[in-house]
């Protein structure tokens, strides 16, 4: 795995770019905004991000809390203050067209689908659109985890250790542009 440092030149459309790397993990630390990719992704990671306007340099930063953090899950990608976070991690994913699809057009106790469902699905087989899932993770000290701003978004890991290692993923559409927020704010 290597870590590349993202700095964000031009507006262009981050999501889509990261959804076309398939799996990546994405951090914000307070030195600055990171992705983590495969080594044979390296190359191909830094000309899709150029085309997106993020500039990508490879860095010897490491991607591990800091001791004495506490680990808490992310409910949405509202981001926080860089200061206030030792380590924000989000393991972002391309999710296959097939199921997603086919979740989207489930019908609810007998009743179609919404126009505005059936306009997301065609939006994603003709690839104007990109779904992809989520996980996001965050370690911070014990005060931090204690605010009313921080406890809206993140949810401290106490009793349920498990959780650390599978947060549950959520699902946000590239156009949205929420991981990109979340990334450079």
């Amino acid at each position: 795995m290597t870590v590349l440092r993202c700095e964000r030149l031009e507006g262009g459309d981050v999501d889509i770019a990261l959804a076309s790397l398939g799996m990546v993990t994405l951090a914000r630390t307070p030195v600055g905004a990171f992705i983590d990719v495969d080594d044979h992704l390296v190359d191909r990671a830094r000309r899709i991000l150029a085309f997106a306007g993020v500039r990508a340099a490879v860095s010897v930063e490491t991607l591990a809390p800091r001791p004495g953090t506490r680990v808490a899950i992310g409910r949405d990608l509202t981001p926080l203050p860089l200061p206030s976070l030792a380590l924000d991690l989000v393991h972002v994913r391309s999710l296959p067209l097939g199921p997603e699809t086919s979740r989207l057009l489930r019908g609810v106790l007998l009743r179609r689908p919404s126009g505005a469902r059936r306009a997301l699905v065609r939006d994603l087989l003709w690839g104007v659109d990109v779904s992809l899932g989520w996980r996001r993770r965050a370690w911070t000290t014990r005060d931090v985890l204690r605010s009313a701003e921080v406890r809206r978004v993140l949810r401290p890991v106490v009793f349920d250790i498990s959780a650390i290692g599978a947060p549950p993923e959520r699902r946000a559409l590239a156009r949205q542009g929420t991981i990109t927020r979340w990334l450079f704010a």
